[in-house]
């Protein structure tokens, strides 16, 4: 039998599975109600949320398939998420051997998950639009049974004991599991510089989501998770010409996440567009009893996050944007030019754009940063040999800064209250809806040149402000620069807990200039990625299997623009 003659566990061969649909689209999208964290999203309808019609779909390489492109197809019964998922593994095995953006890939378990989604897609006329789409989690997501490694030989041979919250949800809505991106070190760095970049196998994808952001590049898979401690969703996302979406603090819980520092580490979406990062992100969020941050904002919407434009000659018109001037003057000529154009595109869209300055950092959050990393890795304080030699560095100063007086630490933290009154109150004093930030300060960089700086250093994007704040961020491209030919993308901030206002605007600008629409020519070559099967979970308690001691509170985000 031919994979593509594959019976499914409802009787239904792949052909007759193809040949089943009888309608040319569907109307509906999928949301998530945001009560316990296993809730099951439920169906919307309307314009502005509906997929492409099926019958609107040229794309013949399922792997190519946009997720929203792909979500219509396996709704319409117009693709088996075998056929998907075959296609996504194809093209990972014949190409991933110069970028390397796999740590392990699951088909074992994948294909399990497909014929799932296979048979749930036949039975259900209300299934979750992310049923039968293939997904890789940063290595630093919990799967209960499958290794978690932070991509670091430290964590050699470690099995999670259980799942983390996220992964629960995504495989809840019947996502297919494919993989663990790799990650720089422990989410340490900025460059992961074991991944080549699609665009330039020479250069790096950026950190510390470099693997994630790769492998949705590279047209591995169409959606991807990460996260953001210091720019580590924001940053590959600008190298790679992919789309993430930094939520609020708290939108998305991070139990079960390996974490870098607890009060900075937010976990988000990365795909190729911000369709496709909004239903990636209406999976994720939510409510989770675990992480008590996600208990204290908004609901997230109950029809889910919006994955369509509404188009017209001025969709952006009312829109008050802020260009943070400082950062824009630092760029290359590349990459102010870059900036400048999607500015243009901006006011020929309705948007009005103003310059902002934005309020100044606190100086000394790099006390908190190395308390917390020094309190996570304590427990490896014995394997300082196993972390990669310029990690090790950063790895003994994060525990030494343990010894530092329990009032430094507290001083940071208000001095982090401080910033996100003063963020909140420039959007109040100045008008805006939005801010606009160049999402990296360099024009590509080689894959060694930053090894072992750390996220925190801020020296390829100014990136620091929106973890600060805690405030939700979309990075979407804004072209290739004229002298690397290296993607570039903008940050577009928002306030807290208003993602849906940042995803709207971006819809309409990747509506009027789609440059998400050019994938780098990748070069074939084969590469025999680790495929490793599930096994009995580890001891636990903590998904992670590791010690996670955490903290015994997380900062929450505010819309207070008081002065402190």
């Amino acid at each position: 039998m031919t994979a593509a003659e594959h019976t499914t566990r409802s009787g239904l061969t792949r052909r007759g599975f193809l040949g089943a649909a009888g309608v040319a689209g569907v109307a509906g999208v999928t949301g998530l109600s945001t009560a316990p964290a296993t809730a099951r999203p439920v169906r919307r309808s309307g314009p502005a949320s509906a997929l492409p019609a099926a019958s609107s779909i040229t794309v013949t390489d399922p792997a190519l398939l946009s997720a929203v492109e792909a979500a219509s197809l396996l709704q319409s019964r117009r693709l088996h998420p075998r056929e998907l998922l075959d296609a996504c593994l194809a093209r990972t095995a014949g190409h991933d051997g110069g970028i390397g953006g796999w740590v392990r890939i699951y088909p074992e378990l994948a294909y399990e998950a497909a014929d799932a989604a296979a048979q749930r897609l036949a039975d259900s006329g209300d299934t979750p639009l992310l049923c039968g789409i293939p997904l890789a989690l940063k290595d630093l997501f919990a799967v209960a049974g499958l290794p978690l490694t932070a991509s670091s030989r430290v964590l050699d041979g470690n099995i999670a004991a259980g799942d983390s919250t996220v992964w629960r949800r995504l495989r809840d809505a019947g996502t297919v599991l494919m993989g663990h991106a790799h990650t720089d070190e422990f989410a340490i760095g900025v460059a992961t510089e074991q991944v080549g970049n699609p665009w330039n196998t020479d250069y790096s994808p950026g950190g510390s989501s470099g693997g994630s952001a790769a492998v949705v590049a590279a047209r591995f898979v169409p959606l991807a998770t990460g996260t953001d401690t210091g720019g580590s969703l924001r940053l590959p996302a600008s190298a790679c010409g992919v789309t993430s979406i930094k939520p609020t603090f708290g939108r998305c819980s991070t139990h079960g996440v390996i974490p870098l520092t607890w009060t900075r580490d937010h976990a988000g979406p990365m795909a190729r567009t911000i369709a496709d990062a909004s239903l990636l992100l209406s999976g994720m969020a939510g409510a989770d009893v675990d992480d008590p941050t996600t208990t204290v904002g908004p609901d997230v919407p109950a029809d889910g996050y919006p994955i369509a434009a509404k188009g017209g000659s001025a969709p952006l018109s009312g829109k008050r944007f802020g260009v943070y001037r400082k950062a824009v003057d630092g760029l290359p000529d590349t990459l102010g030019t870059l900036f400048s154009g999607f500015v243009d595109e901006i006011r020929r869209l309705g948007g009005d754009v103003v310059d902002i300055t934005m309020p100044t950092m606190p100086a000394d959050m790099i006390v908190g940063d190395r308390v917390e990393m020094g309190s996570f890795h304590r427990q490896f304080a014995d394997r300082l040999t196993a972390y990669r030699p310029e990690n090790a560095i950063s790895v003994t100063k994060a525990i030494a800064s343990l010894a530092a007086p329990a009032i430094d630490y507290l001083t940071t933290e208000a001095n982090r209250l401080r910033f996100q009154h003063d963020y909140n109150r420039m959007f109040a004093d100045t008008g805006i809806d939005a801010v606009l930030v160049p999402g990296a300060k360099i024009d590509g960089c080689e894959r060694f040149e930053f090894a072992g700086i750390s996220v925190f250093d801020g020296v390829t994007g100014t990136v620091g402000w929106a973890n600060t704040a805690g405030a939700p961020v979309v990075t979407t491209p804004a072209g290739r620069s004229a002298a690397t030919g290296l993607p570039f993308g903008v940050q577009i901030g928002g306030r807290p807990w208003d993602e849906t206002t940042l995803i709207e605007i971006t819809l309409e600008i990747q509506h009027a200039r789609p440059d998400w629409l050019t994938a780098p020519d990748i070069a074939v070559a084969p590469r025999d990625v680790p495929r490793v099967q599930v096994t009995a979970p580890g001891d636990g308690p903590h998904p992670t299997n590791t010690t996670d001691v955490g903290f015994g509170h997380r900062f929450v985000p505010t819309l207070s623009t008081s002065v402190i």
